[in-house]
């Protein structure tokens, strides 16, 4: 081996960021829906005797999801109370036994279905729950990466479980859950205390932009079928893994700015892709649509879930509700899509029809992604008063910084700086959390004092409004 090689091959450990295993365990509940409930190729008589499959699995947890959003303010945050992860684990590994057992005993099949469906989806949506508050409590840097680097290991493992006897199956989704909940208690772990979910939150106008983003990608998502007919799945296609590994590598290699331009902007091209008429290319032409309409649709997630992340990391926003709300709109979506699907083949026009819709929500959704500069900005929502507090905590610091942000012209690294200057970073907790060189954010901090035309820590905190004393401000 030359020292060329040798070189490169120090550059790219260098760059690499291994990832917290702790935070795999989001990927792995994916593989327990895939398995249960979306699994091309394994029939559950439970399911297929009852009609309480996938669509009907998909709409009762959107019920939960939505019935949790509402009573947020009394449950959330779920973090901290011990009968929440009990719950959820109970849940998902008996609805995956009563589903696995009528391959056993066809017989109980009639009896098992629908409690299996009510049981998988109120498990799922909490266990959803739970890990979006986790991700609201870390940087758009580390949601991005974890997140990413969460789906190709939920992938991953769904391709081993390709290869199992149902038996060993059966196991291995019931232990599924378990695992996941163990990673979420150790990834807490690794989180100081006052980054931890927190009671109180600011009120806002509803946050409409990235939802109807999701809600519309996912309806154009719902309309490509093919990829839900596939032996790999929607959690495990080779479009899934590609997209979500793009973005873990160009988060790595790319750390002095969150570059995600690059997702949403191909996510428009790739779902238009997936309806050419690939299929006169034999075989292979359906699994090169099922591989455009997975990247794109991955790639919409990872961007999406950055941002919603950031509404609760930087502006305060109540994890529960929101997450609540985007991911029932984002299930309602795709079995509307796939509903319409079926409505559109069944006329002289349906395919010119089907492109046409897909297209045009296609386009509205990516002309909404353009209209926002950053991905950490609140998304065209209004953040308003604290009830019963003056406008202070995250959401007068996360409004304050924004606003900032846009008066001097600051760039997104450097807000993101801001912002975790006047939460009370020091540099080097700055360093770790952005995986960047201490060097590096001073020189980001040093800018960042020109542009705000202040000459230290307590003057940046006097233009915030932080109080004195907080934040490091007396230095």
């Amino acid at each position: 081996m030359d020292e060329r090689e040798t070189a490169g091959r120090s550059v790219w450990k260098g760059r690499l960021i291994e990832m917290p295993s702790a935070f795999t365990g989001m990927g792995l509940f994916r593989a327990w829906t895939e398995t249960v409930y979306s699994n091309g190729a394994l029939a559950f008589p439970a399911q297929d005797a009852t009609g309480f499959g996938f669509a009907a699995f998909n709409m009762i947890a959107a019920v939960v999801l939505v019935a949790l959003a509402l009573s947020s303010r009394r449950i959330a945050p779920l973090y901290g109370k011990r009968a929440v992860p009990w719950v959820t684990g109970a849940c998902m590994i008996a609805s995956a036994c009563l589903n696995f057992s009528t391959i056993y005993f066809p017989g109980l099949a009639p009896f098992f279905g629908a409690p299996a469906a009510v049981l998988g989806a109120v498990g799922i949506a909490l266990i959803i729950l739970l890990w979006s508050e986790l991700f609201g409590c870390l940087n758009p840097f580390r949601v991005a990466l974890y997140f990413s680097g969460g789906l190709v290991v939920g992938a991953l493992v769904l391709w081993l479980f390709k290869g199992l006897a149902i038996p060993w199956l059966w196991v291995c989704t019931c232990l599924v859950p378990v695992v996941s909940l163990v990673c979420l208690r150790r990834a807490y772990d690794l989180l100081p205390d006052d980054e931890r979910p927190r009671r109180s939150w600011g009120t806002f106008s509803f946050p409409w932009k990235p939802i109807a983003v999701m809600a519309l990608c996912s309806l154009a998502y719902g309309m490509c079928e093919r990829v839900f007919g596939s032996e790999l799945g929607i959690h495990s296609g080779l479009g899934c893994v590609a997209a979500a590994g793009a973005v873990y590598l160009v988060v790595c290699l790319r750390r002095d700015r969150l570059h995600l331009s690059f997702a949403y902007r191909a996510a428009c091209p790739l779902l238009l892709a997936s309806l050419l008429p690939l299929w006169m290319l034999g075989p292979i032409g359906g699994e090169l649509a099922s591989f455009c309409a997975l990247a794109a649709y991955t790639f919409v997630l990872i961007v999406i879930m950055v941002v919603l992340s950031n509404l609760t990391y930087q502006y305060g926003f109540n994890a529960v509700w929101l997450f609540g709300i985007e991911r029932a709109v984002r299930l309602v979506s795709v079995q509307a899509g796939l509903a319409a699907t079926e409505a559109l083949t069944d006329s002289s026009f349906g395919y010119l029809a089907l492109c046409v819709v897909v297209a045009v929500a296609v386009v509205v959704a990516t002309a909404l992604f353009l209209s926002e500069k950053q991905l950490t900005t609140p998304w065209g929502t209004v953040l308003k008063t604290l009830s019963g507090q003056s406008f202070g905590d995250r959401s007068r610091i996360g409004a304050k910084c924004d606003e900032l942000s846009k008066q001097f012209g600051l760039t997104s690294r450097e807000a993101e700086i801001l912002t975790l200057l006047a939460q009370g970073k020091q540099q080097g907790q700055i360093a770790h959390d952005l995986y960047i060189a201490p060097s590096t954010v001073k020189t980001h901090i040093k800018h960042l004092y020109q542009k705000l035309g202040v000459h230290s820590r307590k003057g940046l905190c006097d233009l915030v409004g932080v109080e004195a004393g907080r934040a490091g401000c007396e230095k």
